[in-house]
């Protein structure tokens, strides 16, 4: 035996009981080995680790376990289907072990994954389905079946080259030229492009669209009630109830601004009483052109700015004795002014269409003529409460 092979048996000789000794032998081996690898994040590891140590385990209660560890792996792997397998053979185990059977509170905990591993199954399998199903030649030419799918909204679609060509968009399908020519046809969809299809090959003939795009229409509108105090000079005006509309057109600048474009509508009951101690109400009513910009913080949650210019019109003094005019003169009608608004907002989505939110604003008006001498400005404070909607 030459002095290279002694070197090799004599090495074998000395590494292969160290490696007897550090392989896992029994169940709480494979555990630890199991535990360690789950870790270290090689979930593929600890799910084989822990199915070894179920294969030795010979104690019938430890072995759920080792199967609960096993699904456990696999979810982190994002392996959905054998997640949900071995999650339900946890169960139908548990089921039997009359010893320690498991809490309400846990089976309910792993009945919810399992919903949710299915379903991410289901999607999977969705995806793998989906055409195109097959590979191509890079040698090939399709002649181009066109391809299935939803875009945006569009304009005109020509379709040109030897072949058939289908064209679906949304809930209609356009098409479409059969023999060598040039058709066209006009589809109308809502959404973004996601479709997939036949073979195409810029190269070849086929569906070759030319989309517009442009943003859907949607309206935006608030609608807060809440309380407001009027300030006119040294009357003494009480806290009262108030109502706000806020209706627009959002512009999406990015995916966490929004700029909101319209209209506010605002209205205060005024109580007063006049010079013969008759109680009546006049109307504070706003009507302004609105700016408001909203930007998401987190999730569901967002911050919203708000500038109005527009009219304050007061209402419901036309009649002599009124606190309002000058030595209580009737007017002949609503007394207009201009008006500055300014609010913020806290806005909670309750869902992608509808939010709670709450919003304290600011009001200005320079005093008209015809006031008394000691209103320089009408002045209103806010807070609401209300809801909005998106559609």
């Amino acid at each position: 035996m030459n002095k290279g092979i002694r070197s090799v048996v004599l090495c074998a000789a000395v590494l292969l009981p160290a490696l007897a000794v550090a392989e896992p032998k029994t169940a709480d081996d494979w555990y630890s080995e199991g535990e360690t690898q789950y870790n270290l994040g090689n979930f593929d590891k600890a799910a084989d680790a822990f199915k070894q140590g179920y294969a030795l385990e010979s104690v019938d209660n430890k072995k759920p376990a080792y199967l609960y560890n096993v699904a456990q792996a696999y979810r982190q792997a994002r392996k959905c289907k054998d997640a949900s397998f071995f999650y339900k053979r946890y169960l139908s185990l548990k089921d039997q072990d009359t010893a320690k059977p498991l809490s309400p509170d846990k089976r309910k905990e792993i009945e919810g994954w399992i919903a949710e591993l299915d379903e991410c199954e289901k999607s999977q399998d969705s995806i793998a389905n989906k055409r195109p199903d097959s590979t191509i030649s890079p040698n090939s030419n399709p002649t181009g079946t066109g391809t299935t799918g939803t875009g945006t909204t569009g304009t005109k679609t020509t379709t040109t080259g030897t072949g058939t060509g289908t064209a679906t968009t949304g809930n209609k399908t356009t098409t479409t030229a059969t023999g060598t020519g040039t058709g066209s046809a006009t589809k109308v969809a809502e959404g973004g492009g996601d479709g997939g299809g036949g073979d195409d090959d810029d190269s070849g003939g086929g569906v070759h669209a030319s989309v517009t795009t442009g943003q859907p229409t949607t309206i935006s509108a608030r609608f807060t009630a809440g309380i407001a105090k009027l300030s006119a000079g040294d009357l003494t005006v009480p806290v009262e109830p108030t109502f706000n509309l806020f209706a627009g057109y959002p512009i999406a600048i990015n995916p966490q601004l929004e700029i909101d474009v319209g209209a506010n509508l605002n209205f205060t009951p005024v109580p007063f009483t006049d010079s013969m101690n008759t109680k009546k109400t006049a109307q504070f009513i706003g009507v302004l052109a609105d700016v408001g910009a909203v930007y998401t913080v987190a999730p569901k949650i967002a911050v919203r700015g708000d500038l109005g210019i527009g009219a304050n019109v007061l209402g419901g003094i036309s009649e002599a004795g009124n606190p309002f005019t000058q030595n209580g003169a009737p007017t002949s009608g609503a007394l207009g002014m201009l008006a500055v608004r300014v609010g913020v907002a806290g806005d909670y989505m309750v869902t992608p269409n509808v939010l709670i939110t709450l919003s304290p604003a600011f009001t200005y008006s320079p005093a008209k003529d015809g006031l008394r001498s000691e209103i320089k400005s009408l002045t209103r404070l806010d807070l609401m409460l209300g809801v909005g909607y998106k559609m």
